[in-house]
């Protein structure tokens, strides 16, 4: 009767440590499986991070660039109006020279 009982005990030991094991192997498939799920999602967030990066950077330049040409043309536009009032400076300046000379002969 011992050995009746004793066999079918062996026999599941055996099937436990063969469940074992298996449950093991499985285990390091799924936390294998895992690791690579991660790291394609760590990858796609990189990728994801880089064209975002990139599309803010783009803007921002263009963003810069647009300012630069409106403070150029702004400043354009004040060299021009600085001319224009040295010009009228200048010919009132003359103008009165002009009178003030014309006074200085015509008053002799």
């Amino acid at each position: 009767m011992k050995e009746d009982i004793l066999d079918p005990i062996l026999q599941a030991e055996k099937e436990y440590h063969g469940a074992m094991k298996n449950a093991v192997l499985e285990a390091e498939v799924y936390v294998e499986e895992c690791k690579e799920k991660q790291a394609a999602y760590v990858e796609k967030l990189n990728r994801e991070w880089y064209i975002f990066e990139k599309a803010e950077k783009d803007k921002f330049e263009k963003r810069l660039l647009d300012a630069e040409r409106r403070l150029e043309a702004e400043t354009a536009a004040l060299k021009e109006k600085l001319k224009n009032c040295q010009k009228i400076k200048a010919e009132s300046i003359s103008e009165r020279f002009k009178r003030e000379v014309l006074s200085l002969y015509g008053g002799n």
